[in-house]
C-alpha cells in the first residue's frame, strides 16, 4: 500500500473506534397510545415527586460505537480509511 500523499510503502493500519452519545426519544407506540397523556396527568396530580424524579433520575442517553480501519503514513503522517 502507497500513500497517496508522498508515495511511501511506509504505511500502517489501525482500528479507530469512534463514539457518539444520543439522546434517547419516545417511540410512535408512545405517542399513539397516550403515553403522553399519562405523563401530562403526573405532572398536574404529582408536581413535587415529578420535579424530584426529573433532577435527580439520570439522563437516558444511548452510546453508539462506529469501528473502522484508518490507514497512516509514517513519513508524512496522512491517514485515510
Amino acid at each position: 500500500m502507497k500513500c497517496p500523499k508522498c508515495g511511501s510503502t511506509n504505511v500502517n493500519f489501525q482500528m479507530v473506534s469512534e463514539t457518539q452519545l444520543k439522546k434517547k426519544h419516545h417511540s410512535i407506540w408512545w405517542w399513539l397510545f397516550g403515553g403522553w397523556i399519562v405523563d401530562a396527568c403526573m405532572w398536574i396530580f404529582f408536581t413535587l415527586p415529578m420535579l424530584f424524579v426529573k433532577v435527580f433520575a439520570p439522563k437516558k442517553y444511548k452510546l453508539k460505537t462506529k469501528h473502522m480501519s484508518m490507514a497512516v503514513c509514517q513519513n508524512c503522517g496522512y491517514h485515510w480509511n
